[in-house]
């Protein structure tokens, strides 16, 4: 009986070096992957070809002062500017805002390049209007870490304060603040907390309201749940992006699309953020959506699998008072990638109007 008892241990024992051993070459291993720069991220992102009108608007880095917990933070975000050509016989006026385009989540401001540049020979917003683009705290390739900016996690508020501040920070009032998917409920955010800011709001495929159990996609269900998702970037492949995006799309999502959100979610930080913005879509907010006073603009995907249009689209249009919604038909939850010339039509309209 203690021959037993004894071996039984020693198999015990055995298993439980096992485990530790294989736990500890997990953890080895997550240390020790092949983590890129920020640098070396942009250095791809802007070698694609889908982004080649950056190159003479390049992104840079803009250091400015960014309040939270009742500290202040020495921060830098990320900002391209592509000014308004008054030469141009189709420029809108002086007088029409600066338009704002916040990118969704694991993307970077990289996501709007066909509708600033165009596409398939069509014109994009470029000398027509006054356009900047902001990575986001979290995103893209800012050098800013989530800790760095004294916060625990990111969360939606942090990132409409960050707009807030880096809107400051550019002298830029009055604008139009242009958000999609996750940077929408970013925007709606900040257009309440920041009227004097922000003038007028467009929203694409936006978050905001409490998602029904069934809405939840597969991958958005493992990183809110699994306990082990904050370090799932070592096993971030391409085909893995590319299988979560295509189910947004009606064609064979393109290469570069993949390529632009694969390195994004190279980079700890920005992955960690994704899963902490996921568990934080909770609808927190959503009871003040129809708070919202400036002249608002609702872009929405006919066929959106993440926000059902009648769920979700028409529920802002109904919410938000004299909303105005343009449904873009054949359309997933990417417009500005799927059907840009469509969204750059319904923006200009929008500001012409307004």
């Amino acid at each position: 009986m203690k021959c037993q008892a004894m071996k039984w241990l020693r198999r015990a024992l055995a298993l439980l070096l096992v485990a530790l051993v294989a736990a500890g070459a997990w953890v080895f291993w997550v240390l020790e992957v092949a983590v890129p720069t920020e640098a070396e991220v942009a250095a791809v992102l802007t070698s694609l070809g889908k982004n080649r009108g950056f190159a003479d608007f390049p992104a840079r880095r803009v250091p400015m002062r960014f309040e939270h917990g009742g500290t202040e933070h020495e921060v830098e975000f990320v900002h391209a500017h592509v000014p308004r050509d008054p030469a141009r016989a189709d420029a809108l006026p002086e007088s029409a805002p600066p338009v704002v385009l916040i990118h969704p989540t694991p993307h970077s401001l990289y996501t709007w390049s066909e509708v600033v540049f165009g596409s398939g020979g069509g014109e994009g917003l470029a000398g027509r209007v006054d356009v900047h683009l902001i990575d986001v705290l979290g995103h893209g390739v800012t050098p800013t870490t989530v800790d760095a900016a004294g916060a625990d996690a990111m969360s939606f508020q942090l990132g409409a304060d960050w707009i807030a501040a880096a809107l400051d920070a550019l002298g830029l009032k009055n604008v139009c603040l242009v958000g999609q998917s996750y940077g929408g409920e970013f925007a709606w955010r900040a257009a309440l907390d920041h009227p004097e800011l922000i003038g007028r709001l467009v929203l694409i495929d936006s978050a905001g309201y409490p998602r029904a159990e069934g809405d939840w996609l597969p991958e958005e269900v493992a990183l809110r749940e699994m306990s082990l998702a904050y370090y799932g970037y070592p096993l971030n492949t391409r085909d893995k992006i590319r299988h979560a995006l295509q189910v947004h799309f009606a064609e064979p999502v393109a290469d570069e699309r993949v390529e632009e959100v694969f390195q994004v979610c190279r980079l700890p930080d920005k992955w960690r953020a994704m899963v902490d913005l996921c568990r934080d879509e909770n609808g927190t907010r959503s009871g003040e959506i129809a708070r919202i006073t400036q002249p608002t603009l609702l872009i929405w995907g006919e066929d959106d699998v993440a926000y059902d249009l009648n769920r979700y689209g028409r529920r802002f249009a109904r919410d938000i008072a004299g909303a105005e919604l343009v449904v873009v038909e054949g359309c997933g939850h990417y417009p500005q990638e799927e059907r840009a010339g469509r969204l750059v039509e319904a923006l200009l309209a929008f500001l012409q109007r307004s």
